[in-house]
């Protein structure tokens, strides 16, 4: 299978993120989009992002079919890596990479705790409470990033932004990335799009979160039927509200990550390998697909090396030094919170680790993400100008 490393050099969704800030007056030591791909021109923005609108699967499915038509050209982007939902909204709302804002998964090792903290919802591991850092004191700007978020820079830049979130989804990582934002929450992906045709009137960004598809894929696959119609439903619902739009209103369509299959045979349970386990010094974490290992003592890395490798599967292993540039350089608080190693499948493999025992639904999962395969490092961007 092709692997595909992220373009921050023009052709990413951090590239997006700053020519959307340079748009708002936001200034970025990083690259904008390339020319061939910018092409924002309204007196505002409508940016939806579809959680798991993979690229390849969106034309796969939907090349030619009347509900995607009005996207128009849809080009091909790169997300970030890890190609998973906290990695690449942060990029995107921060217009940082990776590396630099060091939110490199959902789950990640803060040191300052003492333990793992889901990136969601910002509560420590196993429960993973919602604002479970806050509740104890923590700042998370303090332990991810504590730069501004391009909502904040624009307001100070007297341009208004309003996020519109599914209910529940206030708090947690939203707390970090959507400083200097209107938060609105909806039930329906219907009454989304209703606050989205309203908040466009009065605001220079107007930013939709819809986790729908990814959802679908999860449970049932990209390969499912299932997700083939909740693609086509989605679109149509999208493209009849394109079309009651303000003019010189420019809508800009992109994902955070494709999907990628995964059959039972391709599911490692790291619990039972002890021999691994025996040599970090806390639980693995990161994403099944873009695994990390803090050790023990930084001379187990070949013997982890040994015993991944005698795994059986395809990964790529990496120590902390040879990842930089797929995170698009690291900072020192980053490589603080990082793994020594890193095991990325190179086919349909993921690797779980358990956090509860009682609980096993992430090993059901018929769709995952956060690795380099096209299926899910390539997202599309749609530019409409109204």
């Amino acid at each position: 299978m092709d692997l595909v490393k992220p373009d921050y050099a023009g052709g990413s969704i951090l590239n997006l993120s700053v020519s959307i800030g340079s748009f708002l007056g936001v200034k970025s030591q990083y690259a904008g989009l390339r020319d061939d791909l910018d092409r924002i021109q309204g007196r505002r923005i409508l940016l939806m992002l579809i959680d798991g609108l993979g690229y390849v699967h969106l034309k796969q499915y939907c090349g030619e079919c009347e509900e995607a038509k009005w996207l128009g050209e849809v080009h091909e982007l790169t997300t970030v890596f890890p190609s998973v939902t906290s990695t690449v909204l942060t990029t995107l709302s921060m217009g940082v990479p990776p590396g630099v804002h060091s939110v490199l998964g959902t789950v990640m090792y803060v040191k300052e705790t003492g333990g793992l903290v889901n990136t969601l919802t910002m509560g420590p591991m196993p429960e993973g409470k919602r604002n479970g850092l806050k509740d104890a004191g923590y700042d998370p700007r303090v332990i991810f990033y504590g730069g501004s978020t391009i909502f904040e820079e624009a307001k100070a830049n007297g341009y208004q932004s309003v996020v519109i979130l599914p209910k529940g989804l206030s708090g947690g990582l939203s707390d970090l990335i959507y400083r200097g934002a209107e938060i609105k929450e909806y039930i329906s992906v219907y009454d989304a799009l209703v606050l989205a045709s309203r908040a466009v009137e009065g605001n220079s960004l107007v930013y939709v979160y819809i986790p729908l598809l990814d959802s679908v894929q999860h449970e049932y696959g990209p390969g499912s039927m299932e997700y083939r119609v909740a693609l086509v439903e989605l679109l149509n619902s999208l493209g009849r509200l394109i079309r009651h739009l303000p003019q010189s209103t420019t809508v800009v369509i992109t994902a955070d990550h494709g999907q990628v299959q995964v059959m039972q045979g391709d599911v490692v349970n790291l619990r039972i390998i002890t021999r691994l386990m025996d040599s970090l010094s806390i639980a693995p974490y990161g994403e099944p697909r873009a695994l990390q290992l803090k050790l023990g003592d930084r001379s187990l890395e070949g013997e982890v090396r040994e015993v991944l490798s005698a795994i059986g599967k395809p990964l790529l292993i990496y120590n902390a030094s040879e990842i930089n540039e797929l995170l698009g350089g690291v900072t020192g608080n980053t490589a603080s919170r990082m793994g020594d190693v890193w095991a990325i499948p190179t086919d349909s493999t993921v690797l779980i680790y358990l956090y509860k025992l009682n609980d096993d639904k992430v090993m059901k999962f018929k769709g995952h993400h956060a690795g380099l395969l096209a299926d899910e490092m390539k997202i599309p961007l749609s530019i409409i100008n109204l």
